[in-house]
């Protein structure tokens, strides 16, 4: 045999070896973890299409059967891994990259339950895919190591049973972060707000506890003029002041909502509905709307005007905030009807702002009507109140369309009328307040000092990797009601996280000071980066996102390093983004696929398609690109389209 023959054979035999036996070594070309290969969203793949077709790219392949959830998959050495609920339980799963055909699903317990009526369909978690094993957190809290070629599980915790962890409103969407020998993760509890745990058993390394309250509402950075695009001229921010209007009285409490000797009845709401109907038997009635402004984001009059109509009645352009006379304040519009259909309905029309009301009683006004015979329902609660008076109001019901909110942001405590039992929340919702939100942190060196970085309900903080001794604080970036999802982005000498619900985003500059201690100076607060759930990416000086909440938006780019918007625009709706190959492609939460060119002047867009059979549920797991390929989650469905130029 020659030397070219040995050769050939032996390479051959490689080659067969590679596609017989599954290598756990990641390319660049993979997705290993959340966010991509760098936790920043950005892929490193190369020979992209820069423009699609019109109706979009081809579709390699579609799977049914995933099983509900919003987690996008990991992909690494020709194996997609993801999270699901499926036929009650919660599983982890594995596919291949070639046709999506399942490989292995392994089951780590009974579906944790949800109370919340967005993304109750299953997990929300990226698997980390590290050498030979994948990680993951479930909803409830449930830790686990599993081997990658198997499925079989190496090792579990919880973080609410082994750390005290408190399990958030929408319950942990966390995706871990594997950095050296350790598994970082959020139980938000009390003791152990962030975990290290020892990747290969599962054992503790260190705690890092709830950072102190800093004593100040922010760091009061320097306002410049930021250029309204939109407008076309420059004008002054003005973020909605923190420690006024809405602000919960003292420390950390429930707002006291005056006019009403039950202040709980006032917390808790239905936002963004439609209507509201309820059967009830013909005849007149007297309705009792409740309503007290407590959003944090409403500073004002006009800052949430709406119309209704009850039984052909129409209250046009209703202002809680002027009838009530300013916020945390009772207002109750009674309103005399009769009934002829055996319903009473209610129509709801949004004008500024999303509807919101507290509660609605439904009271008789025939003459042989008992007291028994009022309905009573407290909106945006799920079991029942009782109130002062020993009145029990029905847990919410009959409302179309919107969702619940408890109407506040708590430091911390429990609120009278709560709900009784539940964990984590808001706060003051059922037990202490969660530490955790819903973001997943990242790994940072500065000053030769390697750090995680994480927003939780109440700061956005640096933590030691050595240790998890807390290094420094912002509290500017997460907004009042906890709800802090987006990931934070370390870049250009500068961190940034953001959020929604009437918040913003900031950027601070880390500076290590003469004791050694690090300091986290604010650079710029912006109201105009509103990110919600879909991501940020900063390309070439400018940072893009999606600006705004519950009620929609649309892409932001702004300049980095100052905050200056330079652009947005509705035709890129609101939603989830990566890059790659020099394109930005965007996951709009109506199922829309945009592919955008980033540019500081405009936007310009190379192509968009709707994907065929759309679920009704919002299109929250990101998009990911690996391999060539763009996947697309929609709940229990798997798309995976052909990206790469021929």
């Amino acid at each position: 045999m020659s030397h070219l023959t040995f050769s050939r054979t032996f390479s051959w035999a490689m080659l067969l070896a590679v596609h017989c036996f599954w290598s756990p070594v990641a390319s660049s070309a993979d997705w290993p973890h959340w966010q991509g290969p760098n936790r920043n969203a950005i892929s490193q793949e190369q020979g992209l299409l820069q423009a699609w077709p019109e109706n979009g790219p081809p579709v390699a392949w579609r799977v049914n059967g995933l099983g509900g959830g919003d987690s996008a998959p990991a992909v690494v050495a020709g194996k997609l891994f993801g999270m699901s609920n499926r036929d009650g339980q919660e599983i982890v799963w594995a596919r291949s990259e070639a046709d999506g055909k399942e490989i292995w699903a392994t089951k780590l317990g009974a579906a944790v339950e949800q109370n919340v009526p967005q993304s109750k369909e299953g997990p929300a978690c990226t698997p980390t895919v590290d050498g030979e094993r994948l990680y993951v957190i479930g909803v409830g809290g449930r830790v686990a190591a599993l081997n990658a070629q198997d499925g079989k599980l190496v090792w579990e915790r919880s973080l609410t049973k082994d750390f005290g962890g408190v399990l958030p409103m929408w319950s942990y969407r966390e995706s871990p972060l594997v950095d050296g020998d350790l598994v970082i993760c959020t139980p938000g509890g009390p003791e152990t707000l962030i975990v290290a745990l020892n990747k290969l058993t599962g054992e503790t390394v260190w705690k890092s506890q709830v950072p102190a309250a800093s004593g100040q509402p922010a760091t009061e950075g320097p306002r410049r003029p930021a250029t309204d695009a939109a407008g076309g001229q420059n004008r002054t921010e003005q973020p909605a002041p923190r420690g006024t209007a809405n602000r919960p009285a003292g420390n950390g409490g429930a707002p006291q909502i005056t006019g009403t000797k039950d202040s709980a009845l006032f917390l808790a709401e239905h936002y963004g509905m439609t209507a509201f109907s309820h059967k009830v038997p013909n005849g007149k009635y007297l309705a009792k709307l409740h309503f007290a402004e407590t959003f944090s984001g409403i500073t004002g009059p006009g800052g949430r005007v709406f119309s209704f109509d009850v039984e052909g009645q129409e209250f046009k352009d209703f202002d809680i905030w002027l009838k009530a006379d300013g916020p945390n304040k009772a207002y109750i519009e009674s309103v005399s009807v009769e009934v002829t259909d055996g319903k009473l309905d209610i129509s709801f029309t949004p004008k500024t702002n999303s509807p919101a009301i507290k509660a609605i009683e439904i009271i008789p006004q025939a003459p042989d009507a008992k007291e028994a015979d009022t309905i009573r329902i407290k909106a945006g609660q799920a079991t029942p109140f009782t109130d002062s008076d020993g009145h029990v109001w029905m847990a919410e019901q009959g409302f179309v369309g919107g969702q619940t909110s408890p109407g506040f942001f708590n430091f911390g405590g429990g609120a009278p009328g709560g709900r009784g039992g539940r964990p984590g929340g808001f706060g003051g919702f059922g037990g202490a307040r969660s530490g955790a939100a819903y973001s997943s942190a990242i790994p940072i060196d500065f000053e030769g000092q390697r750090q995680y970085v994480q927003l939780t309900s109440s700061s956005l903080i640096g933590v030691a990797a050595k240790d998890g001794k807390r290094l420094w604080q912002y509290d500017r970036a997460a907004n009042r009601m906890g709800i802090n999802c987006s990931t934070p982005i370390f870049q250009d000498g500068l961190v940034f996280a953001a959020s929604a619900y009437g918040n913003g985003g900031g950027a601070v500059k880390l500076v290590k000071q003469a004791g050694g201690e690090i300091k986290a100076e604010e650079v710029y607060f912006s109201t105009n980066m509103q990110n919600h759930h879909g991501g940020m990416i900063v390309v070439d000086g400018a940072l893009f996102g999606a600006n705004g909440g519950n009620e929609g938006g649309f892409l932001t780019c702004m300049d980095f390093q100052t905050g200056d918007v330079l652009w947005r625009d509705r035709n890129a709706p609101k939603g989830a983004l990566l890059m790659a190959d020099g394109r930005l492609y965007l996951r709009a939460e109506n199922g829309e696929m945009l592919l955008i060119e980033p540019s500081r002047e405009k936007l310009i867009v190379h192509g968009r398609f709707q994907q065929p059979d759309r679920s009704s549920a919002p299109a929250w797991a990101h998009p990911i690109i690996a391999i060539g390929k763009l996947y697309i989650r929609d709940q229990d469905v798997l798309y995976c389209y052909n990206v790469a130029r021929e």
